[in-house]
């Protein structure tokens, strides 16, 4: 990312500093250019209106997207213009809006995210397009935002910008919202720029969804798709603690209650009342989008019409569809589809004076939007994936008691079970918009439901509404954000880093000692941690590293691993280093043969491997690894929560079944093993280690606690560095297997001069 002035955005012109930094594609404003001629206003998004709370209290700048091209002559001005509202637009080309944002977002994450992976069309071009306006709009947040700074990024457009602030600031307080769902890690997986993107969003301190399906979605992803261990509050990233948290947002409640008491919407819901005299009335409302079910639902109403023919003169179905990306032929083609749909319903089933089905494709005026809220006597939601879903929360608030308004509630929610409204508004009617069938018993009952069970149905959500209130939502994710940047901060200092200048001291010791001793475990220390054993064999740059730090005078390499001999065997025999496997059972010098440790009691693998069968038939994705004197249940490959859970049990189950036996339990990256007492790491070291000569310099490197052994087995005076979170038994703490892999060459570069 290019460096610039932080106190200049990137056309040169001045921009107000931020303590809170707002970060959305578009910016809550409509701006048109015509013949030089600027005019933008406000809109009243459900973003907008939901920081409108915070923004009293900690005024805030905004930065993104104006929402169409503005020439390069006129750039200027518009920021100047909407300096005025603290407000700092991201400026792109109709090309570059074209492929970040009708192609790679909406055309890849929009149907990937929402589980239509028939409509994904990635291309190298769209991409290439994405990570250079995600570059933009950090480089400008950047330019703006306050030392120690808050920041707070918004949605599936920007999913980058979190990790690339991370890289360039480490001041900052980040937050990441995803407003769509997030999908399971088999859909998620399907993305060819998977890790990028969720490396991106891990930049974040703090990243927030709508629901607990959706966090426990990106927590399993993290772990399939990064290797990356969590609990249900977090995910850990080398050395950090990236919070994890739920937040459904609500709907501007003040907003509606003073629409709803309007004098424009009284007079509107009288009209209606006229008009729909005698009348049931089930409404929906919607985005073009098809996302939305639209056509589900009309296929539902006709079943409704075609077994009920007592409704068929009572019903009126009014859809109102909001035009959306109708350049889009898949949207263009959607609204054909529907239109057609409802040309023959009311063919059907209409009759003079009479039309089952009312289309509107177009917006509504707020008030007239409210007034139908308030007559109808269903509000029929039914998406086929929806991240929230408002227009459930706004039908059901504006049901309630009103003193404006005359006739207290008398309608029912019929919901979707796939929206994530679902899981707030949990007393609606739930229907799976899959199932027409289903969808049809559900109407019925609705209609056909007490007005008693309706208002306690209807009363119950009205209040949990109420508590989602949008501006509630902007506050409480603003506190969490801060409350999980210094949970991380704690973290990250209870791991003391291997900084520049403990690293130097460290190359001062390799240098002056007249002997070099190194103790490398290979998984997850020398190697990153892959989804299967198997995948794991050293990359060209391990085999280089290792060679480097071979050449120096007097200098050992042991790698000591808990791999089967096999595969040290295969990688690194014959290359002039110390191996030991098995968690040191197994050893190789330079003598060329491999000798084990002798007179041990083997008698408990037979009956372990029998308990750890019966455990991975019951568990999907888990596997047995046998070694001479050790049996491994791995787990990687199971759903994260289940598997952390069968892990602990049969931890349990095993303590107590081999209490009588000589073996010890550990527990590793996702496997659990059992092996031989006393056979261990530390063993191993502290043999090779007890027959140094003096001035010996040591260094031994691990990253998970059957390393731990080794650090305890060390002299007083050895480096002990570990992979991730620093334990208390070691000095220090890096990030990654790659820092490892610098730090090493590094000692052999400083030998060299």
């Amino acid at each position: 990312m290019r460096s610039q002035d932080p106190a200049r955005n990137s056309s040169g012109s001045s921009a107000r500093r931020g303590n809170l930094v707002i970060v959305s594609n578009r910016l809550p404003v409509s701006l048109q250019v015509d013949d030089g001629e600027v005019e933008f206003r406000r809109s009243s998004g459900g973003l907008a209106a939901a920081l409108g709370g915070i923004a009293e209290a900690d005024p805030f700048v905004w930065v993104g997207w104006p929402g169409c091209p503005v020439p390069d002559g006129m750039r200027r001005e518009v920021q100047q213009q909407m300096a005025r509202d603290d407000l700092v637009p991201v400026f792109l080309s109709e090309e570059e809006e074209d492929l970040y944002y009708h192609s790679l977002s909406n055309q890849v994450l929009w149907p990937l995210f929402h589980y239509f992976t028939e409509k994904v069309d990635f291309s190298a071009r769209a991409w290439d397009a994405y990570v250079e306006i995600n570059n933009r709009f950090a480089e400008q947040i950047l330019a703006i935002a306050e030392p120690g700074a808050r920041v707070w990024i918004h949605d599936f457009h920007l999913m980058l910008v979190p990790g690339l602030l991370r890289q360039a600031r480490a001041d900052l307080e980040i937050g990441f919202f995803l407003h769509i769902p997030f999908p399971s890690s088999e859909i998620y997986r399907l993305l060819p720029a998977r890790e990028e993107l969720l490396r991106g969003v891990l930049g974040a301190d703090y990243v927030g969804f709508h629901t607990h399906d959706y966090a426990r979605h990106f927590r399993s992803t993290c772990l399939r798709v990064l290797g990356l261990e969590g609990d249900h509050e977090s995910v850990q990233v080398e050395s950090r603690r990236v919070g994890v948290g739920v937040h459904p947002i609500g709907i501007p409640v003040h907003q509606f209650d003073a629409a709803m008491e309007d004098p424009k919407t009284r007079s509107e819901l009288a009209a209606l009342k006229t008009r729909y005299q005698g009348k049931r009335v089930i409404l929906g409302v919607e985005r073009l989008d098809y996302t939305k079910g639209v056509e589900l639902k009309l296929a539902a109403f006709e079943r409704l019409l075609e077994t009920r023919e007592d409704l068929r003169d009572q019903c009126v179905f009014l859809q109102i569809i909001v035009p959306s990306r109708l350049s889009n032929p898949d949207y263009a083609s959607l609204k054909r589809d529907i239109e057609e749909t409802v040309g023959r319903v009311n063919g059907k089933y209409g009759s003079p004076g009479h039309t089952p089905v009312e289309y509107l494709h177009r917006s509504v005026p707020f008030e007239h939007l409210i007034a139908l809220y308030r007559i109808a006597d269903i509000g029929f939601v039914a998406p086929v994936r929806d991240g929230m879903n408002l227009v459930a929360q706004e039908y059901v608030h504006c049901q309630s008691e009103c003193d404006g308004l005359p006739d207290p509630c008398r309608g029912i929610l019929v919901l979707s079970e796939f929206a994530g409204a679902a899981r707030v508004l949990t007393r609606a009617m739930m229907t799976n918009p899959w199932d027409t069938e289903g969808m049809v018993k559900t109407l019925e009952q609705s209609l056909d439901m007490s007005h008693e069970e309706r208002r306690d149905r209807m009363t119950m959500m009205a209040d949990h509404v109420r508590r989602l209130e949008c501006q509630g939502w902007a506050d409480k994710f603003i506190t969490r954000l801060g409350h999980a940047a210094r949970l991380g901060r704690e973290f990250e200092g209870e791991s003391v880093q291997l900084r520049n200048e403990h690293e130097l001291a460290m190359q001062k010791a390799f240098q002056e000692a007249e002997h070099r001793v190194l103790f490398l475990d290979y998984d997850g220390t020398l190697r990153e941690l892959v989804a299967t054993p198997e995948e794991a064999q050293p990359t060209d740059e391990i085999y280089e590293t290792l060679e480097a730090l071979k050449a120096c005078p007097n200098t050992e390499v042991h790698i000591v691993s808990g791999r089967h001999r096999d595969d040290l065997n295969q990688w690194f025999a014959g290359r002039s280093m110390f191996l030991s496997a098995e968690h040191g059972f197994a050893r190789y010098d330079q003598s060329g043969e491999w000798k084990t440790v002798e007179g041990l009691d083997l008698s408990f693998l037979e009956p372990v491997e029998d308990i750890l069968r019966e455990v991975t038939e019951e568990v999907p994705g888990t596997r047995i690894e046998r070694k001479p004197c050790a049996l491994a249940w791995h787990y990687r490959q199971t759903d994260v929560d289940y598997g952390a859970w069968r892990a602990r049990e049969l931890h349990s189950q095993l303590e107590q079944d081999l209490a009588h036996l000589p073996v010890d339990i550990l527990n590793g990256h996702r496997v659990l093993e059992i092996r031989s007492h006393g056979v261990n790491k530390g063993g191993y070291v502290g043999q090779r280690a007890s027959n140094l000569p003096e001035n010996t310099f040591i260094l031994c490197i691990g990253d998970d606690r059957t390393d731990v052994d080794m650090y305890g087995a060390l002299p007083k005076d050895a480096w002990r560095v570990h992979v991730g979170r620093r334990v208390d038994e070691a000095d220090y703490s890096v990030g990654t297997p790659g820092r490892v892999r610098e730090v090493l060459r590094n000692l052999a570069r400083s030998l060299k001069g």
